[in-house]
């Protein structure tokens, strides 16, 4: 057990989790909400389950007398608290580690790994998302925020390979942990709605609309469903009330924030209500097209993801979710096109090799059904302390079946599954 610490003159610092990242050397120590040290200053976050661990808890603080970036975040955020008359529990929703971002400014580009950078994307995400359900984003500056998460957006899916990872690492964190549930499952929907866009006829404007109605759906609802990822029971009656309004309430929140665009407002609005079955994208009106495309996006991700109350499902059920989603008995064209992009095991989900084994996807392979994956537990049910690297095109080698990727008891390093996935496309690997 770790020890508690002295107490220090001042209370700690709520340090939003987002801003943890794998590889990091941290330049404070680490506390939990009873001033017990998790991790100290200058030890590095180790790997994905360490960081898991930490995001999974309500609350990490950092001592407020021992870096001059915490005191700078708090007295920040307490100067924010009192601008909007906001009560003292809720400071850590004011803190931030980055300057510049309420305006629009610091658009750099993003830095670091590639798990960094989505790691990066998803507090940015985080932050505008809960800003815009506390009515603390202002309409002149909700457009431009926008704008720089669509440019984040473009960042991670700069190329097919550059996609192919992202999505990796995304869809790795929601598939094996509920902890961030509501910003990892809208920023994974939108890194996707990006990419099929194309294969489903939308570009230019409409595909934007599209991207940014999907990462912004769910936005009356971001501390909901945090809870209910959390939850073992059912939804109360006041939650059921609040789900039921939050697409409405979501379009009302956002239109707050300034967005004017009447085709991304009608498509959040509409993100729930059961369309027409059966029918042609092409054929719907466009507002109802985006909404369809969220509504199957948000389905097949949705059931790989883990809750307290429910394992994920598996790809495979997912892809048959997508597929046959609100058809009338026809395959869905949307859930065509996710098979066609990720095959019908997604990059950053579990397989179980004919042998035993059990894989992390990488990626697709030539057919639906053949990815290329890394092996992290043996027959044997034993962690490997090197991935190996195999294509399940190859005799002796298929998939035999989809894992939740909550049921996988392995430690993966993103950094290292990222690296093995660019090396798989090498003539060096020699997968063909």
């Amino acid at each position: 057990m770790p020890a508690p610490m002295s107490g220090p003159a001042h209370p700690p610092v709520p340090l939003p989790t987002e801003q943890l990242r794998v590889g990091m050397t941290l330049p404070f120590t680490l506390l939990d909400a009873a001033g017990r040290v998790l991790l100290a200053k200058g030890h590095a976050i180790e790997d994905e389950q360490q960081l898991r661990l930490l995001r999974e808890r309500r609350q990490v603080f950092v001592p407020f007398e021992e870096s001059e970036l915490a005191v700078k975040v708090l007295m920040t955020g307490l100067l924010e608290l009192d601008r909007r008359g906001g009560a003292i529990k809720d400071l850590d929703r004011y803190v931030r580690l980055d300057e510049g971002e309420a305006d629009g400014q610091g658009a750099e580009p993003l830095r670091g790994t590639l798990p960094e950078q989505c790691a990066e994307v998803s507090a940015r995400l985080r932050r505008l998302l809960a800003g815009i359900e506390m009515g603390a984003v202002a309409p002149a500056e909700g457009p431009a925020r926008f704008e720089r998460l669509w440019r984040d957006i473009g960042q991670l899916t700069a190329s097919a390979a550059q996609a192919e990872a992202g999505t990796l690492v995304l869809t790795y964190r929601a598939c094996t942990s509920p902890a961030e549930y509501s910003v990892l499952h809208a920023l994974q929907c939108a890194v996707l709605a990006r990419q099929v866009a194309p294969l489903l006829g939308l570009q230019g404007q409409e595909a934007r609309t599209l991207v940014l109605a999907t990462a912004s759906m769910n936005v009356a609802m971001l501390r909901l469903q945090d809870a209910l990822a959390q939850q073992h029971g059912a939804p109360s009656p006041v939650q059921r009330a609040q789900i039921d309004a939050h697409a409405a309430e979501g379009e009302r929140l956002l239109r707050a924030a300034g967005v004017a665009d009447p085709l991304w407002l009608e498509a959040v609005r509409l993100h729930h209500t059961p369309l027409a079955p059966g029918v042609r994208l092409a054929q719907r009106p466009p507002a109802q097209r985006l909404a369809h495309v969220i509504q199957v996006l948000d389905r097949y991700t949705a059931s790989m993801s883990p809750r307290a109350s429910r394992p994920g499902r598996t790809a495979k059920d997912a892809a048959r979710t997508a597929i046959l989603f609100r058809t009338g008995g026809e395959q869905d064209e949307v859930g065509l096109a996710l098979v066609r992009l990720l095959g019908m095991y997604p990059p950053g989900t579990f397989v179980r090799l004919k042998g035993g084994e059990t894989a992390l996807v990488l990626r697709r392979g030539a057919r639906a059904g053949t990815p290329v994956v890394a092996v992290v537990v043996n027959r044997a049910g034993e962690p490997l302390g090197t991935p190996k690297l195999v294509s399940t095109a190859r005799a002796g080698q298929e998939v035999a079946d989809a894992v939740p990727g909550s049921a996988v008891r392995a430690r993966v390093n993103l950094d290292e599954m990222v690296r093995l996935l660019a090396y798989s496309r090498t003539p060096a690997a020699g997968l063909g």
